[in-house]
């Protein structure tokens, strides 16, 4: 007989949803009665009871962002989306709490992943344009600029529970719909979406009136209206059929005449030269269209426009051009209060915020960022535009590119690299990291700096960042065998026994005589066998499991399910099952190694 006694971690595998889900409507109630640290309490709760259930962590996030925590707001957001990645809901927390705490770049790609999924979500579209808009500093767009993101408060309209009590004093329809607790909690769910702006606000009232009239009513007491003096009309019901008033006429549209030309003759003759200029220079006939500028120029001296014009098209003849583009430019600004009162508004702001601009671009093509940011920012006080802030931001994103770039010198790289070994050897781990470091910024294309560098933090105890330095150790060279030892290791010592045999198995497939993986490889298998022996729960191996979405892939597939309950209830027929079935074989083995699943 082969078979073996199987028993099964229940408490690992069966989270207990009973008690999560009492948990969770305790915490609704509590969530609706806007008391949201009872709320987060009781989430919590849920969260213990069965830690896989993303609405938990969905919920508290709203808890958190209502007290304007947005730090676990956003960790709760990010949860969330971890274990339901399609699951659209989950971006609009994470992107919240990202925006409240002015992550502006992050929130808005977190509306975008969310938009992927629910395209047209109104939610998600207004969150990223919110984000867009912070980002680019709109004003009155900003974090600080909005309400906080809980309940009351804000845009739209007032949600004033004390009105509405004085109301059904005075009115017992009111008092009666204060009684209906269905109606208050359509009421509850339109007051909580006034943090989200007034138009989401509108949108589920007009979609709540559409279902109950009554809910429009109470929000109308709630202003401090008399719904007793309203007519049916105000309350979004049809007149009455005699007072209805007949339909409008329709009035024929009028074509309004084009605006009076007020520009002289000289300025209609220069913005004649000037549009063959565009068209010539779009056709890429630098030389024609400078022929035209010039002649606008000649006409009308005193704007800048037609300067400006023809800059452009000096910076496209070649880089022999750009010096005297900057001295053109500068010569232009300095002229400006001459040019104005010769021409009022030849050197407008507008104009003059143009010229600098262009002073930028000849700068960012110089390669010299520092400069350019400094034109960016001026022109940006004399002109505050999109186009410009755009392109302040992608000067600054390619300087920081280019410093990198430049920093870069592999032979340099080697040499902190060796001083790092030498500081390994001698187990002074921190300076070895410390030339790591240097020597990654050096060369970051060279994969046996993150391997070392994953090897000192191993010494460090800092695991989670040592695999991820052997992940980019791999993403450079995936054949680098030493890459997945460590990595191995560092699983090991976080108790993740199942990874660990992955990452030992994926190095002996590239080099099945490896020492350190065979070594590596055995101590897990020894380790696994001595805690089946034992029969002890070590509780920390079982929660990093937990939180591993490939053994969450496991325990919710149906066939897995109904096989770990054969594995209680008919163990022999769990094996003759598993023995013929190489998924289950599979499963099983990574549930062993996970601590999951133990024999005895």
């Amino acid at each position: 007989d082969n078979s073996e006694a199987w028993s099964l971690q229940r408490l690992a595998v069966m989270p207990d949803k009973a008690k999560a889900a009492e948990a969770k409507a305790k915490g609704n109630t509590a969530f609706q009665a806007k008391d949201f640290p009872e709320a987060i309490k009781h989430f919590t709760e849920a969260i213990g009871h069965d830690p896989t259930d993303h609405v938990f962590f969905s919920n508290r996030s709203a808890c958190y962002a209502s007290l304007e925590k947005y730090d676990k707001a956003l960790e709760d957001g990010t949860e969330c989306v971890r274990l339901k990645p399609d699951w659209a809901k989950g971006y609009t927390r994470k992107g919240l709490a990202q925006f409240f705490l002015k992550q502006y770049d992050d929130s808005a790609e977190t509306y975008k992943a969310g938009l992927k999924l629910a395209p047209e979500d109104p939610v998600l579209k207004e969150g990223l344009q919110k984000a867009m808009d912070a980002k680019y500093d709109v004003p009155g767009s900003g974090a600080g600029s909005g309400g906080a993101g809980g309940g009351g408060g804000g845009p739209g309209l007032k949600f004033d529970p004390a009105a509405l009590a004085m109301a059904a004093a005075k009115n017992p329809k009111l008092k009666e719909y204060m009684a209906d607790q269905a109606l208050m909690q359509k009421v509850n769910m339109v007051a909580q979406m006034s943090s989200g702006g007034g138009q989401m606000q509108q949108q589920m009232l007009m979609q709540m009136m559409q279902q109950d009239q009554r809910v429009l009513e109470v929000f109308m007491a709630m202003q401090g209206i008399d719904v007793n003096t309203m007519s049916p009309e105000d309350m979004g019901g049809p007149p009455p059929e005699a007072s209805r008033p007949p339909p409008p006429k329709k009035e024929e549209k009028k074509e309004e005449p084009p605006p009076e030309d007020l520009r002289t003759p000289e300025v209609k003759e220069a913005d004649e030269f000037k549009t063959k200029g565009n068209d010539l220079y779009k056709k890429k006939q630098f030389k024609e269209a400078i022929e035209m500028y010039d002649k606008a120029i000649a006409v009308v001296p005193d704007d800048l426009t037609y300067h400006n014009n023809r800059n452009a098209v000096l910076i496209e003849m070649g880089p022999e051009n750009w010096d005297k583009v900057l001295e053109n430019c500068q010569d232009l600004i300095a002229r400006r209060y001459e040019i104005n009162s010769a021409n009022p508004g030849g050197a407008s702001f507008e104009k003059c915020g143009k010229v600098l601009s262009r002073m930028a671009s000849v700068y960012e093509k110089k390669k010299e960022y520092d400069k350019a940011i400094e034109m960016y920012n001026k022109s940006l006080t004399e002109d505050n535009t999109r186009q410009t802030r755009n392109a302040l931001r992608e000067c600054e994103r390619i300087k920081e590119k280019h410093e990198k770039e430049s920093y870069v010198d592999p032979e340099k790289a080697e040499q902190h690299r060796e001083k790092g070994n030498e500081f390994f050897k001698e187990k002074k781990y921190v300076e070895a990291k410390a030339e790591y470091d240097e020597g990654v910024k050096r060369n970051p294309q060279d994969p046996k700096l993150y391997s070392n560098r994953a090897a000192a933090l191993t010494k460090l105890l800092a695991y989670p960042d040592a695999l991820r330095d052997l992940d980019e150790c791999l993403k450079l060279d995936p054949s680098f065998v030493k890459a997945y030892s460590r990595k191995g290791a560092a699983h090991f010592f976080m108790k993740e026994y199942n990874k660990a045999l992955q990452a030992y198995g994926q190095g002996l497939k590239l080099d099945p005589d490896n020492a350190e993986c065979k070594q590596g490889q055995e101590q897990v298998l020894a380790k696994i066998n001595e805690q089946n022996r034992s029969g002890e729960v070590d509780e920390e191996q079982v929660r990093h499991a937990m939180a591993d979405p490939e053994i969450q892939t496991i325990l919710h597939d149906p066939q897995i399910k109904m096989f770990l309950q054969e594995m209680q209830e008919n163990p022999r027929e769990a094996q003759r099952k598993m023995n013929a079935e190489p998924k289950l074989q599979e499963a099983v083995s990574k549930l062993m190694a996970a601590g999951i699943i133990r024999t005895g």
